[in-house]
């Protein structure tokens, strides 16, 4: 894996760090790990990455419980790692306070404890899906913008990721892949990109590919006009498939 930058805060190194070492003691690609404890590919490699603001503790403790079968020994103490879930997601949090900006309320506590057997906390603002679409699915694209200027919602999706919440993910991805108007959607596959979110935005291609031809053609369109010529053409490729 690449060095991990200067610029991230301690705990989300540290927190990185121990999820190399696991990732090493527990063998094979970061696919197959993923697969034997239930996880993606992408989350793993955002844990790895330092990128999680807020980890899901019961992918780490079973990527741990992974590490110790596979290594035959302890490698790094449960109570370390619960502890750097937690200080992960308070460090973003006054990093936030202290910048005055909103923090999106994280469920490191809530794993934490639903790991222990205890009851987790109500999500602020219920289930954590957005209460209302970016743009209203119905009447065309309407919005003004291009997709370099749209700021999609990734983090929230990332954050579904993170924590296990793969429904809401879902969700979030049916709509910029089969509803959205064609510059949101084209946002939205270069939100993805940018976060490292591989896997999200391999499936939104192939949404989108699905969808009408004149949709298909807009949405490559953006893409281009945003510079992501890759993209546009792997659309192209994955509309050519449905056909």
């Amino acid at each position: 894996m690449k060095a991990l930058p200067p610029s991230i805060p301690p705990a989300r190194r540290e927190l990185a760090q121990a999820v190399r070492t696991l990732l090493g003691a527990a063998g094979g690609s970061l696919r197959s790990v993923a697969g034997q404890i239930h996880s993606s590919r992408s989350v793993l490699n955002r844990l790895a990455s330092g990128k999680v603001l807020f980890p899901d503790a019961d992918t780490v403790l079973k990527l741990h419980r992974l590490a110790e079968c596979k290594a035959n020994a302890g490698v790094v103490a449960v109570a370390d790692l619960e502890r750097l879930v937690q200080r992960v997601s308070d460090e973003y949090e006054s990093a936030a306070a202290e910048t005055g900006s909103a923090a999106v309320a994280g469920p490191a506590a809530d794993t934490v404890a639903s790991t222990r057997g205890g009851a987790p906390a109500a999500l602020a603002g219920g289930t954590g899906v957005t209460s209302a679409a970016p743009v209203p699915p119905a009447g065309g694209d309407r919005r003004n913008g291009s997709a370099a200027d749209l700021q999609w919602p990734v983090d929230e999706l990332a954050l579904h990721l993170d924590s296990g919440r793969y429904e809401h993910a879902v969700g979030m991805l049916d709509y910029a892949g089969d509803e959205a108007p064609a510059v949101e959607s084209a946002a939205a596959i270069q939100a993805c990109r940018s976060w490292d979110l591989a896997e999200a935005a391999d499936t939104l291609l192939r949404k989108v590919g699905n969808r009408p031809e004149g949709v298909v053609l807009a949405v490559v369109g953006h893409l281009m006009d945003a510079g992501n010529l890759a993209d546009a053409r792997a659309l192209i490729s994955c509309s050519a498939q449905a056909a």
